[in-house]
């Protein structure tokens, strides 16, 4: 009959015997907890009896070797992993080694510079007492309007910097003004052609007029007011100034006789000289823009005249 009733039939069968196979499924779910719980207590005994200890050393005996063979493959994993970390951590330090290398270089290689140009100022200073100067730099040499012999400097008319001043350096005389702009000056060296500066021997402080030959960093010529005078080699010559201190104040260094030579069918000599300042090498100068800084020169007055004493007629 139930062949008669077809498809439907036996799908109705199948339904009405679902819930018989859903109970066997949850009584065996019950059991397997109980038994997984009645397992726990009694391995929790920890007693050298229990009934789990076979089980747990036949399980140790077929995943051991298995756990040993994963940890094994996963070393090496591992060790590369770490492996690319400490080439990280290298490779930052070395880019920090390098940088820092770079910059130790680079303070090496200035170094010097900044010593030379550290002396150069310092003897600078020791001038500052007797001169009222404003710093500069050297910024280039060179043939500039029409002078053979120039350099320019970093400081100009904004810098209270005009035509006909002194330059010197801690070594000696550079030379004089003869052009500005707002933010440069030219100056012609002492030992360009068109230069005359008047000298003074320290020895004998006799007179002359030190002139240049047209040489970068050469020799200059000296020749003396007093024909009669005789400079000998080791000699100093300084500056004896000029009106106003324009174009050069006294007692700036000039430089040394080198030799003398007597002059051909006239008085008199010539002294050949070495200036102190040596123009392809100057990098810090000063200006001297105003009268040298110290106070009033004191004045001289004459001694007072003695008194005469009328009653005794003598001469107190």
């Amino acid at each position: 009959m139930l062949k008669d009733l077809g498809t439907p039939a036996r799908g109705l069968v199948r339904s009405a015997g679902m819930p018989r196979e859903i109970r066997r499924r949850r009584t065996v779910l019950v059991l397997v907890i109980l038994a997984c719980f009645t397992l726990i207590v009694l391995d929790a005994r920890r007693s050298a009896g229990s009934p789990v200890e076979p089980l747990r050393e036949a399980a140790a005996g077929v995943f051991g070797p298995l756990e040993s063979t994963a940890s094994s493959a996963r070393q090496p994993v591992d060790n590369l992993r770490d492996r690319f970390a400490e080439m990280d951590r290298l490779r930052d330090e070395n880019e920090k080694l390098k940088k820092d290398n770079e910059s130790l270089t680079r303070d090496l290689n200035s170094s010097d510079y900044a010593r030379n140009r550290a002396a150069e100022l310092d003897k600078l200073l020791k001038l500052a007492p007797a001169f009222t100067m404003t710093p500069a730099r050297v910024i280039g040499i060179g043939s500039a309007q029409s002078f053979n012999h120039t350099v320019t400097i970093d400081a100009g008319t904004a810098d209270g910097v005009h035509v006909d001043m002194t330059v010197l350096n801690g070594n000696g005389l550079v030379g004089r003004v003869v052009r500005t702009t707002q933010a440069t000056a030219t100056v012609l060296l002492i030992g360009d052609r068109k230069s005359t500066v008047g000298g003074r021997l320290n020895a004998s402080m006799a007179l002359g007029f030190v002139s240049g030959r047209g040489e970068v960093a050469g020799l200059l010529d000296y020749h003396l007011v007093d024909l009669k005078a005789r400079p000998k080699p080791g000699d100093k010559i300084v500056t004896w100034g000029s009106s106003d201190n324009a174009p050069y104040v006294p007692g700036v260094p000039i430089g040394e006789v080198t030799s003398v030579t007597a002059n051909e069918g006239a008085l008199g000599s010539t002294a050949t000289i070495r200036p102190y300042v040596d123009p392809t090498r100057i990098d810090t100068v000063g200006v001297v823009t105003g009268p040298p800084a110290r106070p009033p020169r004191a004045q001289l007055k004459p001694a007072p005249s003695p008194k005469v004493s009328t009653t005794e007629g003598k001469v107190n």
